[in-house]
C-alpha cells in the first residue's frame, strides 16, 4: 500500500498474495480458515492486550458483589422490617394518646398488631420474584435497544437511590401501613433493576474470556458472606435492630457506589476495548487486519469502516472480490482510477472500502446471500440462540430449582440436637445453614477459576450432574426440621445436616458457574452478550419456579 497525492493505492496482487498466504476457503463448509494447524488469532497472539494487574478482572468482581450484596442486606434486615409492622410505637414502646384515640374511632376494625408482620415474607417473595422474572424476559429481548451504559448505570443508581431512602426510613416514624407499602414498592424496584443489572453484566462478560464470567458469579458469592457474617455479628453484639439495619444500608449504599465508579473505569482499559472491538468484528478477521498493520500494507491510523462488515460474511472476501471486480473493470477501461495508476491497483479513498461501491462489488464477485445472513452486525435472533444453548439454559434453571425448593424454607426450620441451653442454639442457624451455604456456594463458583470439568463439549455430563443434585433434597428434608407433620427425621445430628450443607452448596456454586461460563462460548462473539442475557433469565426462571415449589416441601414435611 502506498499514498500518491494524498491518497492510498492498493497493490492488489500483492494485497491478495498476502491474504491468501495464511487464509483458505473450505470447500466443505464455504468458510475462510486459517492455513496449517495455527488459528489467525494464534499466529499472533502478540497483538492481544494483556489484563494489566487484572484490573478487568477485579472490576467484573466489583460489579458481581454490588450486584447482590445490597439485596442479601436487605433480606438479613428482615427482622427490622417486621419490627415496624406493629402497631405505631412511642420511644417507650407504647401507642400514644393520639394513636388510641385514632385506632379507638376508626369505623374500620383495627388490623391486628402481627397481620402485616405475617404477611412480610410472602409480600416480599411475590414483589422480588415477579419483577426478576418479567425484567430478566423484558432484558433477553430490548437490551439490543437500550445502550448497554443506560441500562448498567441506570439500574446502579436506581438501587443506590432505593437504598439511601430506605437508610433514612429507619430514622423516620411512619406508619405500618404505610411503611409496609413503601418497602414493597422499594423491593419492586429494587429487584427490577437487578434483573436489569445482573442480565447486563453476565451479557457483557460473555464477549470476554469464559474466564471473565468467574469473577461476576463469585463477587454474588462473597456478597453473600458479608451478609451471613453480619447477621452473625449483629447477634454476637447483640445491636438494636435499627442500628444494624441502618449499618446495612449504609454499606449497601458505599458498595453501590464503588461499583458504579469501577464500572465508569471499565471503558478505558484496553483489554476491554479490544473485545468489545472483537463484538463487532470477529476476532480472526480483527488479528488478520493487525497483521496487515504490521507487515506495513496498512498504516497504524488506518481503521476499517465496520459497515464494510455488514455486507461481507468475511472482510478478506471483500478484499478479494475488489481485487478480481477492480482487475476486470480495469481490463475493460471501466475503473475509476487515474491514468497515473499501475495497472492491477485500486484506488481507494478514506474509508470507502465500505461504502455502497464495495457492497455493489462483493455481490458483484459472486457473494450469495448466505454469506451475509451471519454477518455480526446484524441483531442476533433469540430464538436461534436458544437453539444453541438450551441444554445450558435448562441446567442453570433447574440448578435453582433445587436450590431454592429446600433453601432456605427447609433448611432454615432445622433445629440443633446438641445445643441444650448453649449459646450454639442462637447460633446453629445462622452458621450452618447461611454462612455454610455461602462460603461453600462462593467457593464452587471460584473454583471453575482453577480447574473446569465436565468440558463444554463433554455432552451429558454436565446435564446429569446437574439432574443428580436432586438427591439433596430428600436428604435434607429428613434431618431435624421443625414443625414436621409427614415425614420422620432420620439424620438426627448437627454434623449430618452441615455436610449435607456443605456438598449442596459447593455443586450448586461450581455447576451454575460452569453453565453461565459456557453458554457466551457457544454462540458466535457477536451473539454472546444476547446469550448472557437470556441465561439469566432462565437462572431467574429457576429462582421463580424453586420459590413456588418450596411451599409444596414445606408442606410435605
Amino acid at each position: 500500500m502506498q499514498q500518491t497525492g494524498g491518497v492510498w493505492t492498493w497493490n492488489l496482487e500483492n494485497l491478495a498474495s498476502e491474504i491468501y498466504s495464511v487464509v483458505l476457503r473450505d470447500p466443505q463448509t464455504d468458510r475462510w480458515k486459517p492455513r496449517g494447524a495455527r488459528s489467525i488469532t494464534a499466529m499472533m497472539p502478540s497483538h492481544k492486550p494483556q489484563d494489566r494487574y487484572k484490573a478487568v478482572w477485579l472490576i467484573f468482581f466489583m460489579l458481581g458483589l454490588g450486584t447482590l450484596l445490597p439485596w442479601n442486606f436487605f433480606m438479613t434486615a428482615t427482622m427490622y422490617f417486621k419490627s415496624r409492622l406493629g402497631p405505631p410505637q412511642n420511644n417507650s414502646g407504647a401507642l400514644t394518646e393520639e394513636n388510641r384515640d385514632l385506632f379507638a374511632t376508626t369505623s374500620s376494625p383495627p388490623l391486628k398488631p402481627n397481620f402485616l408482620n405475617s404477611i412480610f415474607n410472602n409480600g416480599m417473595t411475590i414483589c422480588a420474584m415477579l419483577p426478576l422474572l418479567v425484567f430478566t424476559c423484558l432484558n433477553s429481548f430490548l437490551h439490543q435497544r437500550i445502550p448497554q451504559a443506560l441500562r448498567i448505570l441506570g439500574s446502579m443508581v436506581a438501587i443506590l437511590l432505593m437504598f439511601a431512602l430506605t437508610a433514612v426510613l429507619v430514622k423516620v416514624d411512619l406508619d405500618p401501613i404505610a411503611f409496609f407499602t413503601l418497602t414493597m414498592i422499594q423491593i419492586v424496584i429494587i429487584s427490577s433493576s437487578g434483573a436489569i443489572l445482573q442480565g447486563s453484566l453476565f451479557g457483557l462478560a460473555g464477549l470476554l474470556p469464559a474466564s471473565y464470567t468467574v469473577p461476576i458469579m463469585s463477587g454474588q458469592g462473597l456478597a453473600g458472606i458479608f451478609a451471613a457474617v453480619a447477621m452473625i455479628f449483629t447477634i454476637a453484639s447483640g445491636s438494636e435492630l435499627e442500628q444494624s439495619a441502618f449499618g446495612y444500608f449504609i454499606i449497601a449504599c458505599g458498595v453501590t457506589v464503588i461499583s458504579i465508579l469501577c464500572y465508569l473505569v471499565l471503558p478505558h482499559l484496553k483489554f476491554y476495548q479490544y473485545y468489545q472491538q472483537a463484538k463487532m468484528e470477529p476476532v480472526g478477521e480483527w488479528e488478520a487486519k493487525m497483521d496487515l498493520i504490521r507487515r506495513g500494507m496498512l498504516p497504524k491510523s488506518y481503521s476499517f469502516d465496520t459497515s464494510a462488515l455488514c455486507h461481507t460474511s468475511s472482510w478478506v472476501v471483500l478484499l478479494s472480490s475488489i481485487y478480481f471486480c477492480g482487475e476486470t473493470e480495469a481490463q475493460k477501461g471501466e475503473g475509476t482510477s487515474s491514468s497515473s495508476q499501475k495497472p492491477g491497483t485500486q484506488e481507494l479513498e478514506g474509508t470507502s472500502v465500505g461504502g455502497e461501491n464495495s457492497a455493489k462489488s462483493g455481490e458483484e464477485g459472486g457473494m450469495s446471500k448466505a454469506s451475509t445472513k451471519n454477518s455480526p452486525c446484524e441483531r442476533p435472533s433469540i430464538i436461534a440462540i436458544l437453539k444453541q444453548i438450551w441444554v445450558l439454559a435448562l441446567s442453570v434453571c433447574f440448578i435453582f430449582i433445587i436450590t431454592i425448593c429446600v433453601f432456605p424454607s427447609v433448611t432454615a426450620e432445622v433445629q440443633s440436637t446438641i445445643a441444650g441451653t448453649s449459646d450454639w442454639k442462637n447460633y446453629f442457624i445462622p452458621v450452618s445453614c447461611f454462612f455454610t451455604f455461602n462460603v461453600f456456594d462462593c467457593a464452587g463458583r471460584s473454583f471453575t477459576t482453577l480447574y473446569m470439568w465436565p468440558k463444554k463439549d463433554s455432552g451429558w455430563q454436565l446435564p446429569a450432574l446437574v439432574v443428580a443434585r436432586i438427591v439433596f433434597v430428600p436428604l435434607l428434608m429428613l434431618c431435624n426440621v421443625h414443625p414436621r407433620k409427614n415425614l420422620p427425621v432420620i439424620f438426627h445430628h448437627d454434623a449430618w445436616f452441615i455436610i449435607f450443607m456443605m456438598f449442596f452448596a459447593f455443586s450448586n456454586g461450581y455447576l451454575a458457574s460452569l453453565c453461565m461460563c459456557f453458554a457466551p462460548k457457544t454462540v458466535k462473539p457477536s451473539e454472546a452478550e444476547a446469550a448472557g442475557t437470556v441465561m439469566v433469565f432462565f437462572l431467574a426462571l429457576g429462582l421463580a419456579l424453586g420459590s413456588l415449589s418450596s411451599l409444596l416441601l414445606r408442606v410435605i414435611v
